[in-house]
């Protein structure tokens, strides 16, 4: 079973809509996917399960050892995917785990029971490191990083990589890794191709070739609870998506975005 985590740890990165999209995709893809939502809001859980809140049992309740991962796992509509939701007691989950024997390897234990079953797990994981964020780094094999567009975006990105280091050293996950890093939220403008060009000369090749242009469309989907590629499956960020799914899954060598042409038919779309 592959394992990423999408993972940045600022906020308003468009973290949660990168992994609804790679979760979404991939099983339209024919894979066998787990979406695992590690983050107290619970955004990608209320999304895939239509807005409805997720009963118990939920993660809180595998990382306490109080029930199996196969017994918190949901069907969805989409063929092919299941979620594992979250709710707002991870943070006191969190808390509990600290005086806890393992306290570090829970995720990592409740996912080896279930590797068998999927083909993929996308982890959309918290902007706090918190314990859970630490289970979710010392369970996975890969981090695909949302950077937006923004002057402050590659701030933390050391942070993160020494987060990595640390977890790699202490913990034993030595197969952990930064296996790209994509850029979210674009706009047709200087701002937007500094940024890019900062990325791409500090990380080379794991800067996705696929940028993804801010929207409405996708705001508008999850309001309506649903993904951007369910919603709107023609629209430019939709599309962005699907070429991002190809890149991280190898199907096909994705081209290269064209930020201005994206934002410009984007507009269009909204109009």
């Amino acid at each position: 079973m592959r394992s990423i985590a999408v993972v940045n740890q600022k906020g308003g990165s468009g973290k949660t809509t990168t992994a609804l999209c790679l979760a979404v995709g991939a099983a339209m893809r024919g894979r066998r996917v787990l979406l695992l939502d590690s983050d107290p809001q619970a955004n990608s859980s209320t999304v895939m399960l239509d807005g409805e809140p997720a009963a118990d049992p939920t993660l809180s309740h595998v990382l306490l050892d109080q029930v199996e991962a196969s017994e918190a796992i949901r069907s969805t509509r989409v063929e092919g995917l299941d979620v594992l939701p979250a709710d707002g007691k991870l943070a006191d989950a969190a808390l509990v785990l600290a005086d806890q024997l393992g306290r570090e390897r829970r995720l990592r234990v409740a996912l080896e029971t279930i590797a068998d079953d999927y083909d993929l797990v996308v982890v959309d994981a918290a902007p706090q490191l918190s314990l859970v964020g630490i289970n979710v780094l010392n369970a996975v094999r890969e981090l695909l990083v949302p950077v937006d567009a923004g002057a402050f975006s590659i701030a933390g990105l050391g942070r993160l990589q020494e987060s990595v280091e640390q977890v790699r050293r202490y913990l034993d996950n030595h197969a952990l890794r930064i296996g790209g890093l994509v850029m979210t939220r674009t706009h047709a403008n200087r701002a937007t191709k500094d940024i890019l060009d900062q990325l791409r000369g500090a990380f080379g090749s794991l800067v996705h070739q696929t940028t993804i242009p801010h929207s409405v469309r996708v705001e508008e989907a999850h309001a309506r609870h649903r993904t951007v590629l369910e919603f709107a499956p023609k629209s430019t960020p939709a599309l962005a998506y699907q070429n991002l799914v190809s890149e991280v899954l190898d199907d096909v060598k994705a081209g290269t975005r064209n930020t201005s042409d994206s934002v410009a038919a984007d507009e269009a779309d909204a109009a």
